[in-house]
Formats: structure tokens, sequence, C-alpha cells
């Protein structure tokens, strides 16, 4: 019975802009996997199979990379996910070589961790990558179907999962007191405590609204919505903390504002959101 008027705007995605195509040379991508974003906005591109790194300003302009085909220090063998510390490291997922790498933001090679293998310290096909509040990272370690969490230098601190907790965990990422995290052959979005302990999951095969099909990375939105890759649906999918459907956005083709197989998104600092649009070999700026 309140006297006013308040207008209520529902949640909508526009695209903006998008760069990239398929090649080899510079500021060209072959299935662009993951992205994130710096304090500066500069959007560093795991192009996973030109093993190597690309960094681009937040409009789309080539700024540098690093990396090459190998397993020695510096190279990559299918390069997926990806973060920035604010220590100014970059983190990269080299999954093939099954291990994490370290660089500096310019791209000079710092250290790494894991290696092949099923004990603690070790990891079998790396995917996502994320930081906690704490600075420690995150790493989904796909085939060994657990979550690990590292310090920065690489130290073994916990896992999450086990008895069948997860199927093809791909993401995880920390908001407030929960972490949450993308199991791709589930097709499911779960959500578990700081400790491990599982609490809800939402989402099950399908392409209606809240339905997945085979689900890839998250990121939380400056509103805190969660954003997740439905990548087999070509679609973003939002939803609010507690898995209540919000919105969508996309659906398959080649023209600005559909994907391919979108595998990856990080939030600018205006808010815009960054795709990786692996299947167009290009990445896409939406607000």
């Amino acid at each position: 019975d309140s006297p006013f008027s308040i207008e209520v705007k529902l949640f909508s995605l526009r695209p903006v802009l998008s760069f990239g195509k398929q090649g080899q040379s510079v500021g060209k991508f072959n299935c662009p996997w993951g992205v994130a974003v710096n304090a500066r906005d500069e959007i560093a591109v795991t192009d996973s199979w030109n093993d190597r790194v690309q960094i681009f300003s937040s409009d789309g302009k080539y700024l540098r990379s690093f990396g090459r085909k190998g397993n020695k220090a510096g190279e990559f063998n299918y390069p997926t996910g990806i973060a920035f510390h604010k220590n100014g490291n970059i983190f990269v997922a080299d999954a093939i070589n099954r291990r994490i790498q370290i660089f500096s933001e310019q791209g000079d090679y710092v250290g790494m961790f894991g290696g092949k293998g099923s004990l603690d310290s070790q990891l079998c096909s790396p995917r996502g990558l994320s930081v906690d509040s704490d600075g420690n990272i995150i790493v989904a370690d796909a085939c060994n179907k657990l979550i690990k969490i590292f310090s920065p230098d690489g130290k073994f601190l916990m896992k999450i999962g086990g008895q069948g907790s997860f199927t093809h965990p791909i993401h995880c990422v920390q908001c407030d007191r929960y972490l949450i995290v993308s199991d791709h052959e589930e097709r499911c979005v779960k959500v578990l405590d700081r400790n491990g302990n599982f609490r809800f999951k939402f989402g099950k095969q399908g392409g209606g609204d809240g339905e997945f099909h085979h689900p890839y990375c998250l990121s939380v939105t400056k509103s805190g919505h969660l954003m997740v890759c439905d990548s087999g649906n070509n679609r973003i999918q939002v939803f609010q903390l507690n898995g209540k459907f919000v919105g969508k956005f996309g659906t398959e083709g080649s023209n600005l504002g559909e994907f391919h197989s979108p595998q990856s998104l990080a939030v600018l600092s205006n808010g815009r959101i960054v795709v990786s649009d692996e299947g167009n070999h290009r990445i896409q700026i939406l607000e």
C-alpha cells in the first residue's frame, strides 16, 4: 500500500564489443579458455591451443604475450585456468603438463607447483583457478575429482572432495563464507562452506532456465550475482547465491552476443563482463 512507485529493471546483459579471430599471430586465438582481469583492467587470456597467454587492454588492444608449446619452465601444453594475484603474479593452469605455473605481470617465469599424480601436492588435469580472500590459490583438480588450495608460493594447504563429492570439477570461486564449484559432468553447481562441508547444489541436465549442459567457469559480479558459463547451451546464466535463477544471455552463433562454447568470464572495474568465446576464437565484452 505504499504511495511510492519503484522502477524495477530485470537483470539484462548486452554485447559491447568482441576482439580476436582464429589464427596464430598475436591478437588471434586458437580456442581461448581462461580469462582474468587485474587492477589495471588488463585482460589475460589463456590461448589454449596456441600454448600461450595473451594480455589485452580493456578495449581489446593487444599488449603482450608469453609462453610456447613445451614442458620446460615457462612453456605450456594446453593452458586453461588463469588468475591474477594481488601480489602482481599471474597463475596459469598448465593442464596437460599437470602443474600450475607462476609468472610476473610482464610474463617472466617465477615458479611452479603440482606435477603429475594423486598425492595432495600433485595434480591431474588442473582446470579453473581463482584466488580466495586470504590470497591462496584455489585449483580445480578435475581428474583427481578434488578442489585443492595452495599458498601463493605453491605449498599445499587443504583439499575438498573425495567419496564421490565431485565428478569433474571445472572451477571453484570463494564468495563470502562459501566455496562455489561447477561440476561439469554432473551438470550442476555445488555450494560448500569454507571448510569444504557440502551445503546444497542447484541445476540439472537440460536447456531450461537454471538447467545446464556442461557448466564451465564461474564469476561473481559486483552486485553479488553468480554468473555461470553454460557452455553446452552456448549462454551465460545468472543466479542469486542461493541458486535462484535471475537471468540468461546468449544463443548459439557467431554474431556479436552469440556464443559457441563459452568457457570463462571475469569482471572489469566498470562492471563489464569479459567472456572467452572458445568455439568462435574470440573474447566478448558484455555490460
